[in-house]
């Protein structure tokens, strides 16, 4: 017998049933798919899931999940541990959040593909990182701009060019796609405030 830590069990056995689930997903809805169907190709028994899980949707969810703090590691990469971050001088090389669509491309493309609640979750998700992680005000020079609507008319902005570029097959490269983004906000907000609870790395 191996000498292995539960923990690692555990979490061995989760993604497998996320691999299995995920197989099943690019053959059928996921409305379709039960439970009956993922212990038996992820051959284990009913007992097994309901150790680790109440019912499919919390193992969709948490994959999910898993992938959306990939998401949002991959977005606020350029940006950790800085003050202001200067869009005249960075660089799309660094600028990583359209490599992790790419990277997930199949199961950003299935889960498109399923209906339209995946999308309004990734939308909630990626809302507050617009929103929550800069400070506007001090980019904006016109006192008349509303900088809720400004950051509102950024992060939907923003969002639609990534779910566009997603449903066109992924058309253009991540870095092509990184460029014309700085381009975009050059010539709004050159510069923009990172909030000091991002810099000290907090989750939201």
């Amino acid at each position: 017998m191996g000498n292995y830590h539960p923990d690692k069990r555990v979490r061995r056995t989760k993604q497998h049933f996320k691999n299995v689930l995920f197989t099943l997903m690019e053959k059928k809805k996921f409305r379709d798919i039960t439970i009956s169907e993922i212990v038996r190709e992820a051959n284990f028994n009913r007992g097994t899931f309901y150790a680790h899980y109440d019912k499919k949707e919390d193992l969709l969810d948490e994959m999910i999940e898993e992938v959306f703090q990939k998401a949002t590691e991959a977005y606020r990469e350029p940006y950790l541990n800085q003050t202001i971050i200067d869009f005249n001088k960075v660089q799309p090389e660094s600028i990583k959040f359209f490599d992790h669509f790419l990277e997930n491309k199949s199961f950003y493309t299935v889960m498109l593909s399923e209906n339209d609640y995946f999308r309004e979750r990734l939308i909630k998700h990626l809302e507050p990182l617009f929103r929550q992680d800069f400070d506007y005000t001090a980019s904006i020079d016109d006192v008349k701009i509303d900088i809720h609507l400004f950051t509102t008319y950024r992060i939907y902005g923003a969002i639609g060019l990534l779910l566009e570029w997603m449903e066109n097959d992924f058309e253009h490269t991540p870095l092509y796609m990184a460029d014309q983004l700085l381009r975009i906000y050059r010539s709004y907000t050159p510069k923009i405030h990172v909030k000091s609870l991002i810099r000290k790395g907090a989750n939201f």
